[in-house]
C-alpha cells in the first residue's frame, strides 16, 4: 500500500497539502525533488509502544533537486518546504515541484 504527494509545487512553510501524516507505521518514503532546493522532515515513533502521540518530527534536512529514498522503521509522516521563498525565486529558475511516495 502507498501514499502520494504528486507534483506539488513546494510552500514556503509546512501546510497540510504538503504533509503526509497518520501513516501506519510505513518503512520507507521516495522523494522525487526538480527544480530548486527544499526542507523536509520525517514523523517517527519515538517509543516501542508505536502510539500515534509519542512520534516526533525530525530536525529539518535539506535537499537538492533530486530523488532519495529513506528507509526507518515506524515512519508515521512526512512533510516538505521549500528552501527558498517563492518571493525570492528569479525568474527563469523556478519554484520546487515535489512527489512524495510513502510505501508500506
Amino acid at each position: 500500500m502507498s501514499w502520494e504527494i504528486n507534483n506539488l509545487t513546494a510552500p514556503d512553510f509546512y501546510t497540510a497539502a504538503s504533509t503526509l501524516q497518520n501513516l501506519p507505521n510505513i518503512s520507507s518514503v521516495n522523494i522525487d525533488n526538480a527544480n530548486s532546493a527544499i526542507y523536509w522532515q520525517v514523523q517517527q515513533v519515538t517509543s516501542r509502544s508505536g502510539l500515534w502521540t509519542e512520534a516526533t518530527w525530525s530536525d529539518e534536512k535539506y535537499m537538492l533537486p533530486g530523488s532519495r529514498s529513506i528507509y526507518r522503521a515506524g515512519i508515521r509522516g512526512f512533510r516538505f518546504r521549500a528552501a527558498i521563498p517563492i518571493a525570492n525565486i528569479v525568474p527563469p529558475a523556478m519554484q520546487s515541484q515535489v512527489t512524495i511516495e510513502a510505501v508500506d
